[in-house]
């Protein structure tokens, strides 16, 4: 746990147990969790280690709560799931994946708790669910699968859902090199998150992402930004500093295209609209439409091509402005 992510009387009552970093940021369940990292380093240099050697490192595995791999025809219908030791639902390479009425549920402060992550999956529906998280609420994955053909994420509805406390309500990142498209987004609450709408990655971990289409969304008290379009963004383990630079040797560069935002309101962020790309890869063909944002700060942008506004209004501390 982050320090930096609960009360102080919290953090007291957390550290009679455990163990805490040298810089006293991070608290962990043992020491053995803490120096969890470092031994699964050594053990990349034992030719094929057994079961029994991963043992040490027991505490610092966490495992996923439901993890569905290479399934077809999947329905999880009317059920909770909570309190996972990282990403709450996880499928991956699934085909036909249905949820509805779920309920998931991370405390906020969970490092790398995401609620939903669906990873290079096809035509998957997801409705109605409610979900709380302490990382990524509803997030799109796609890595690059060997001898797949087109992206590897590929027809996804979100529907009628609400996205409390999260990183973000509906996000898509970081690892988009296996790309994605035709993902429909539509008639979702988020409140309290740290963004709203979130698109993330960075050199090294990007691929293409197109047609995705969000609209008739609701948002209230973001933290940070209502919508954000990021391409450095920076992946760390707790207590560590990420650094893109020999990602930005790789050629897994992000290229996000052909967005279509419409029918957005929110009532509350740090920051209205930011869409950041890269100079060797611009964001392009990004398409606000009815969008109604109350925020502090309005609308930057770096790095971009053909973002269209229409009937877009940004109220901040500056003023109104209209697009």
């Amino acid at each position: 746990m982050k320090k930096q992510k609960v009360s102080e009387g919290e953090w007291s009552t957390l550290i009679k147990h455990g163990v805490v970093s040298d810089d006293g940021k991070i608290w962990w369940p043992s020491k053995e969790a803490m120096n969890g990292e470092a031994y699964m380093k050594t053990l990349k240099k034992t030719d094929k280690p057994g079961p029994e050697a991963y043992l040490p490192a027991r505490e610092f595995l966490r495992p996923y709560m439901v993890y569905f791999v290479n399934c077809e025809n999947v329905l999880l219908e009317d059920v909770t799931i909570r309190n996972s030791p990282k990403f709450v639902f996880y499928p991956n390479s699934c085909t036909n994946l249905t949820m509805r009425g779920v309920t998931i549920y991370n405390d906020w402060w969970a490092q790398n708790g995401d609620g939903i992550d669906i990873s290079a999956c096809h035509n998957v529906v997801i409705y109605k669910c409610n979900v709380n998280a302490g990382d990524d609420g509803i997030c799109m994955k796609a890595s690059t699968k060997k001898g797949s053909d087109g992206p590897v994420l590929q027809d996804v509805m979100v529907a009628g859902c609400t996205v409390l406390r999260a990183h973000g309500g509906f996000v898509i990142g970081s690892n988009t090199d296996g790309g994605m498209q035709d993902i429909f987004v539509t008639d979702c609450n988020f409140v309290g998150t740290d963004a709203g709408i979130r698109v993330k990655s960075n050199p090294g971990r990007g691929g293409l992402v197109k047609n995705i289409y969000i609209s008739n969304i609701n948002m209230k008290d973001i933290r940070n930004e209502a919508v954000v379009f990021e391409t450095t963004y920076e992946d760390a383990p707790a207590g560590k500093i990420k650094d893109n630079s020999e990602d930005a040797k790789n050629d897994k560069i992000p290229q996000f295209t052909e967005f279509y935002i419409s029918n957005v309101t929110c009532a509350g962020a740090k920051k209205a609209i930011s869409i950041n790309g890269l100079q060797e890869m611009p964001i392009t063909k990004i398409n606000f439409e009815n969008v109604n944002i109350t925020a502090d700060e309005g609308y930057e942008n770096t790095n971009t091509a053909e973002i269209n506004f229409k009937s877009v209004k940004l109220t901040t501390r500056n003023g109104v402005k209209s697009y």
